[in-house]
């Protein structure tokens, strides 16, 4: 099994989990399908590189660098509700 990665927000302190390029590619193109339907090529293509950078940050905005959170951190959490996020 793959680990998990898990990254902090130092603004926010939302926890992010790592994801690969080409999961967030594929959750893309499957967005992009849902909304878009026949010209889902043109527009996952287009869109692309915006939503790659819209990973590459938090949700709230900042531009602060991310920080690594620790396994030991997250030991005994139950309900952990994660955001995605690419690390470059």
């Amino acid at each position: 099994m793959e680990s998990i990665r898990l990254w902090g927000c130092p603004s926010c302190h939302r926890v992010l989990r790592e994801r690969s390029v080409d999961e967030a590619q594929r959750r893309h193109e499957e967005l992009v399908r849902q909304q878009c339907g026949a010209s889902a090529d043109f527009v996952a293509e287009a869109m692309w590189p915006a939503y790659l950078a819209s990973l590459r940050r938090c949700r709230c905005g900042s531009r602060k660098r991310l920080k690594p959170v620790s396994p030991a951190a997250m030991r005994g959490q139950l309900d952990l509700h994660l955001d995605a996020v690419v690390v470059p």
